[in-house]
């Protein structure tokens, strides 16, 4: 029964001096909001990473692609960046397309510009030059229309479903016209929303406009300045494959270090590598402002406890312990901390949706996410309540009871 006597007396403290613990309890919020966003979008992206690799037909991708030497810019950290420069040439294509065990493969030059129609403008949007074969390797589906083949000299284009819809709204898209870095297409086709912006291609397909190679090279003088090229073997032992197209491509190049030869599974792999590293980085981060939370709340709590010594005096006159004492005072920081937990992990969550809707990435509920955000504060309550508590439980009581406002 003494427990609840504690809880009752530390409540009523906490009402007594409302303004202090709303202050108190907002610092200790931010902190857990901030640690549970970051779980919860880095828990989103690698859930996202996982299904769009272990999709049939994704992990048995090979994939030749540039070598990203930037070292400025945010595109630094990521592990699917296309680079800028392209290194890959039309030669490396065909001489590929010729080997054994080679199923399929597509090239993908990667333009960015304007896509627009009469109403609506989109900026930087990705344009991707390929072939037919590329839906087949990935397994796109389409809501309407269909693919453009690859003997295709007209103006064609094939829309992901959300970038359709941002242009085209919901009308009927097949045969309308769009403009594309300044030229005329048709659209003739709508890929099925995936709802995974990473993948292998290194663009969102949701959000890309696909053309033809005889169109995209329009845009770069005839040059086929190919970004990226994605094989399928036409067995699971791609082993020899691998080696065969390494050496393939070394011969056309005299630094074989600006591309690599891997497969698309290993991708997963290294995305894995860099969320972790990125998410450790916020934790960092995070914590040092749940840190200073918690020493907003031992300097709450000690200027509480010189507040309150006479009550302390009384309370031990009548019989409470330095347990019992040491308890209250505990209790207050805890219901500070964990108060500030939960509402922090809840408006992480409401925070999360909605980038999980902007950037079409699944809402992670794992037990780890509620762990943390819920146990760093409580820890923190532990820890930075622990001193003032001992102290108040300390106060001699003949000397507390002297003690006047």
């Amino acid at each position: 029964m003494i427990l609840p006597i504690s809880f009752h007396l530390a409540t009523n403290s906490l009402k007594a001096h409302r303004m202090r613990t709303i202050l108190t309890t907002l610092g200790v919020m931010i902190g857990s909001f901030i640690i549970s966003l970051i779980l919860i979008v880095s828990g989103g992206l690698r859930q996202s990473v996982e299904s769009q690799f272990s999709e049939s037909g994704h992990e048995d991708l090979i994939v030749i692609r540039g070598q990203q030497h930037s070292t400025t810019g945010m595109e630094t950290f990521s592990p699917l960046q296309i680079p800028s420069v392209t290194v890959l040439t039309e030669t490396d294509f065909d001489e590929v397309a010729k080997l054994d065990n080679v199923q399929k493969i597509a090239p993908m030059m990667f333009l960015y510009g304007n896509a627009k129609n009469d109403k609506n403008v989109y900026d930087n949007v990705s344009i991707v030059a390929t072939n037919a074969d590329f839906p087949k390797m990935l397994n796109l589906k389409m809501t309407s229309g269909e693919w453009f083949d690859d003997e295709s000299k007209y103006s064609q284009v094939v829309l992901g479903e959300k970038l359709a819809w941002g242009l085209l709204g919901d009308k009927e898209v097949i045969n309308q016209k769009v403009v594309i870095k300044g030229q005329r297409f048709i659209v003739i086709g709508v890929i099925k929303n995936l709802n995974r912006p990473i993948s292998a291609t290194g663009v969102d397909i949701d959000k890309t406009a696909f053309i033809s190679m005889n169109s995209g090279v329009k845009f770069t003088g005839d040059v086929k300045q190919i970004g990226q090229i994605l094989i399928q073997a036409d067995n699971k032992n791609d082993a020899k494959l691998i080696e065969n197209i390494s050496k393939t491509v070394d011969k056309n190049h005299l630094d074989t270090k600006e591309y690599s030869v891997g497969r698309s599974s290993e991708m997963s792999g290294f995305m894995n590598n860099w969320l972790e590293t990125i998410t450790v980085a916020a934790l960092i981060f995070a914590g040092i402002s749940l840190l200073v939370g918690g020493i907003g709340i031992m300097n709450i709590m000690l200027v509480s406890v010189v507040e309150r010594i006479r009550e302390i005096g009384i309370r031990k006159a009548v019989g409470a312990t330095k347990r019992q004492i040491c308890e209250q005072f505990l209790l207050e920081a805890l219901l500070i901390t964990l108060t500030g937990g939960f509402l922090g992990l809840l408006f992480a969550y409401g925070a999360g949706y909605l980038i999980s809707v902007q950037f079409s990435l699944p809402v992670v509920f794992d037990y780890y996410i509620f762990v943390v955000g819920l146990g760093a504060p409580l820890a923190i309550g532990l820890v930075f309540g622990f001193s003032p508590a001992i102290r108040a439980s300390n106060y001699d009581p003949i000397v507390a009871l002297r003690h006047y406002h």
